[in-house]
């Protein structure tokens, strides 16, 4: 008796499963597989075909049962609600743009001074990371000058660079 052919090697798996995490409701549409593969099929079988606990899959039936489709989206986490408001955080944005504080007036912003301005005017305390993190969320990037040794002159600098 012949050896029988392999039908799918590892790469066509690997491809496979990279199209099933681009279609938009794909997670829905296996859990929904999984449910209905559990009324023919060992709940056992069907956790190890798709790759989850037992416990998950009864929990998706559950979460089926309980509320449906909808009940079976992934609810978003809980996390922290921010202590700025929207309107604020584009206020901050507006500052950022224009290099000017509160007042209009031009300054040089640190991740120190946001956080101290912010306070001052909205009344809300944020550390130096939270305030790092409103200013990558906003689209902005710290950037920092090159640093010079103290014992260097100017001109040596000067002439070092690149023309």
């Amino acid at each position: 008796m012949s050896r029988p052919k392999e039908v799918i090697d590892m790469d066509l798996a690997k491809k496979a499963l990279e199209e099933i995490e681009e279609l938009p409701g794909h997670k829905i549409c296996l859990r929904l597989q999984a449910i209905a593969s559990c009324a023919s099929h060992p709940i056992n079988t069907v956790s190890s075909v798709f790759g989850a606990s037992r416990q998950t899959i009864w929990r998706w039936i559950r979460r089926f049962r309980d509320g449906g489709v909808a009940g079976l989206r992934d609810k978003p986490g809980a996390g922290r609600k921010s202590k700025l408001s929207t309107a604020q955080k584009q206020a901050v944005a507006e500052w950022l743009r224009q290099a000017s504080d509160g007042d209009g007036k031009p300054v040089h912003w640190t991740v120190k001074r946001l956080s101290m301005e912010i306070e001052k005017l909205f009344g809300v305390k944020l550390e130096k990371t939270p305030t790092w993190l409103l200013i990558r969320r906003l689209g902005f990037r710290q950037m920092v000058p090159r640093p010079a040794h103290a014992k260097s002159s100017l001109e040596s600098r000067e002439s070092f660079k690149k023309k």
